[in-house]
């Protein structure tokens, strides 16, 4: 082995000491901005849409986390035309807060990164769009056809108005839409073929209050008013895909429209107007679901006229009841197919300041040998509120 003097070991010695920094020199620098990210990819913009077209909706809260140039794809007009083309058509549920006696505040319901899924907030744009300033029992009602959220009845402060909004749930962007023909108030609204159909009252004569109904065609944007009223105001919902309204006495009336007139079914026991009074229902394939004032969830059977509770549901917590706060602590809404969502909130504290979880279910529903049962794909908490926060609204709309 040929022996080294001392010069030789030093001169070595740098020699690795100067190859090693050299090596960290050449070590590449990490990327700071994801914007160079995605530019030093080169793709071009119309593939970057057909990838992303392809991704599911509930990810694209996270897309948009990624860059401004994600920020902008996901609410462009090109990335829904080519999901349009290419027949990607997905639910998407919007949910409306509302903070004490503050402004109303929409919410998507996202993928978290970590897995599960949060309520997420989306900024509105801050110009002369209209909004639900006055979204509230007496004055509004919002409804939601295809991508649009409609607020019939847009309240200015405590005053009813005859306006109607409509929120693009691609842009997040708020337009105008024509004017409802009469103003009402107790508005109650709900979606039959692409057209809304609008219940409310409306002083009559001599003290009393008459139910007017009119219809929205989606298709054409016009309104049209049937010639029938109702004597007292009514609360909309479906029942077999027909128009159905009840009163505070639990009196149910079927709109005739081939006759333009309403009529009363005395056979049909709605439990003396419990869904009046509350908001916790929805319907479902022309099936109406409910929560009972016990907190159950259940479905209306047309064959035995009469509410049965929904099978199932192994591993759902108790619900709140419907009556509680008049149905703001549950909401129930259809998400796509043959599926429904479920929102209530719960009270808790922490460091002496008063919370709230809102809860979200996902319910798989089936009908069985003459029953609907309904499976539960998972249950979590998506958001945490102060306490008073009103669950005013939820929809699902299809992206």
């Amino acid at each position: 082995m040929e022996r080294l003097n001392k010069g030789d070991f030093v001169l070595k010695r740098k020699t690795t000491t100067t190859s090693t920094r050299a090596k960290k020199k050449k070590k590449p620098t990490p990327y700071t901005s994801d914007d160079v990210i995605l530019s030093s990819l080169s793709l071009p913009d119309d593939l970057l849409v057909m990838i992303v077209a392809r991704v599911p909706i509930l990810y694209y809260r996270t897309l948009s986390l990624v860059s401004k140039s994600f920020r902008s794809m996901v609410v462009s007009p090109e990335l829904y035309k080519v999901r349009s083309v290419l027949g990607l058509k997905e639910s998407c549920v919007y949910v409306c807060l509302r903070f004490g006696l503050g402004s109303y505040n929409w919410y998507t319901l996202s993928s978290k990164r970590s897995g599960g899924y949060v309520l997420a907030s989306f900024p509105m744009p801050d110009d002369d769009s209209p909004r639900v300033v006055g979204l509230g029992f007496s004055y509004s009602d919002l409804v939601a056809v295809g991508s649009d959220i409609y607020n019939i009845g847009e309240a200015d402060k405590t005053t009813p108005t005859s306006s109607v909004s409509i929120l693009d749930c691609k842009s997040h962007m708020w337009r105008k839409a024509p004017s409802m023909p009469m103003l009402l108030e107790s508005l109650s609204a709900i979606v039959l073929d692409q057209n809304i159909f609008v219940l409310g009252r409306r002083y009559h004569q001599y003290g009393s209050w008459k139910s007017w109904l009119q219809v929205f065609n989606t298709n054409t944007q016009t309104w049209d008013i049937p010639c029938c009223v109702l004597d007292l105001a009514s609360r909309t919902f479906n029942i077999d895909g027909n128009l159905h309204a009840v009163n505070i006495f639990g009196w149910v009336f079927a709109f005739n429209s081939k006759q333009g007139k309403w009529d009363q079914l005395v056979e049909i026991d709605l439990s003396v107007g419990e869904i009046m009074l509350t908001e916790s229902y929805c319907d479902i394939d022309n099936v109406l679901y409910s929560v009972s004032k016990d907190g159950a969830l259940r479905w209306y059977d047309t064959d035995k006229t009469r509410w049965r509770e929904l099978k199932g549901l192994v591993g759902l917590p108790k619900l709140p009841s419907s009556l509680a706060g008049f149905g703001s602590y549950v909401k129930l809404t259809g998400y796509g197919g043959g599926k429904m969502m479920v929102f209530w909130s719960r009270k808790f504290s922490i460091h002496l300041s008063h919370m709230e979880t809102i809860y979200c279910a996902e319910i798989a529903l089936e009908r069985r040998e003459g029953d609907c049962w309904g499976k539960l794909e998972w249950y979590d908490g998506v958001l945490s509120v102060l306490a008073g926060t009103e669950l005013v609204k939820v929809l699902s709309v299809k992206l």
